[in-house]
This record gives C-alpha cells, structure tokens and sequence, in this order.
C-alpha cells in the first residue's frame, strides 16, 4: 500500500479556541486561549515557550529502534 506523503514542512496546526475554560500554563501560569487539540482536564496544559522549553530538555529522539 502506497503512503502520498508531501515533501517539505507540515502546515501549521489549526487552534481550538479555549479561553471559555480559563486554562493558564501549569509551568509559568499565562492565560492560554488556544491550543493546537482539545484538552484532557486530566492533563497539564502548557503555553507556546514552556512547551518548547519541555520538549528541548528531552533530547533529541532516537529513531533507531
């Protein structure tokens, strides 16, 4: 089974509008009013540089396996 997958970079995520829930970063406490997927309450949330800030201290993920 053939996969069409497109070269180059992904368009950007739509955002659900959330600031009828009052979300704030679990991290540095910023008022999110989006995000890119509709949120667990039984998750922490976080904003745009704390989730970066995350994501970056994981290092870089090994696709060896």
């Amino acid at each position: 089974m053939a996969h069409d997958f497109q070269a180059g970079p992904r368009p950007p995520r739509q955002k659900v509008d959330v600031s009828a829930l009052g979300l704030k970063c679990a991290q540095c406490q910023t008022p999110i009013t989006e995000l890119p997927f509709q949120p667990d309450p039984n998750r922490d949330v976080y904003c745009d540089n704390c989730n970066r800030a995350r994501r970056q201290s994981f290092g870089p993920r090994d696709y060896s396996r």
